[in-house]
């Protein structure tokens, strides 16, 4: 396997010159995939541009990234691409996306980076070495009840079928924590558990490339991440939750009681 000090160092290389141009790009070229779903130039040329500089360094490696569309297949040397995780906030205006790059192989998401251009922070982590912020190590956040928790979600429009054992479930999380954030980036509320911000995630039917970077970051942070049944199917059925181990337990309960049979 590839050193994954190297593989870091390419994808940090990638993320942050799509991140300069997420930064100084204006959306155009706007092209709706589904229903509350676009995609735009920018998307386009940050992709092209994170597949060319990997392959600079790894001509033979593989490619999961979401402009090229695709579902995953466990495969060595796969890069698991998102070139602008938070489309829609970048079309409106709001300084909330993302650059996520995960690497697979041997069975397993082995490294990732997630970069927001916006405040020029770099999340990254490998397998066994620790997760990190600009360099510095994080960690999630320290044990409380649910109740003292910030938990971030994301909304199934892509699902309009399940929205209404969605909602009852968002109910119950919300009557039993502190608050509930929806910010627009899965990849982004993945490091901000790895960092401490958000004591939990989950959100149901996301593509691979919204979550893999973001498992490895939140887990070598000390996380806790399966799916809505409580297995490790996160990337075949796009269903994560991740949270600091002292609350996963309650919030997999509440989840697994309303979706497990939606996944």
């Amino acid at each position: 396997m590839v050193a994954l000090s190297k593989i870091i160092q390419i994808s940090v290389k990638a993320a942050r010159a799509a991140g300069e141009v997420i930064r100084e790009s204006e959306p155009s070229g706007i092209t709706i995939k589904s229903p509350s779903d676009y995609i735009t130039e920018t998307d386009v040329k940050c992709q092209d541009m994170i597949k060319n500089i990997i392959l600079q360094e790894f001509p033979d490696h593989n490619f999961l990234a979401e402009e090229d569309g695709g579902s995953f297949e466990p495969k060595n040397d796969l890069w698991i691409i998102d070139p602008l995780d938070g489309t829609t906030n970048f079309i409106h205006g709001l300084k909330h996306s993302a650059v996520s790059i995960g690497f697979y192989t041997e069975g397993d998401i082995q490294a990732g980076v997630i970069y927001d251009p916006y405040s020029d922070e770099f999340f990254h982590a490998f397998k066994g070495g620790g997760s990190f912020l600009n360099g510095s190590k994080i960690q999630v956040s320290s044990p409380k009840v649910i109740s003292q928790c910030l938990i971030a979600t994301g909304m199934p429009f892509r699902r309009p079928c399940k929205r209404d054992k969605y909602f009852t479930c968002l109910s119950e999380i919300l009557a039993s924590s502190s608050g509930i954030r929806r910010m627009g980036s899965a990849a982004l509320d993945l490091a901000y558990v790895a960092a401490g911000r958000f004591d939990g995630f989950f959100e149901g039917w996301l593509s691979p490339w919204d979550m893999a970077a973001g498992v490895v970051i939140a887990k070598e942070a000390g996380a806790a991440v399966s799916d809505f049944r409580g297995e490790g199917g996160f990337l075949n059925n796009g269903c994560i939750i991740c949270a600091q181990p002292a609350v996963f337990g309650d919030m997999f309960r509440i989840i697994n009681k309303h979706l497990k049979d939606e996944q």
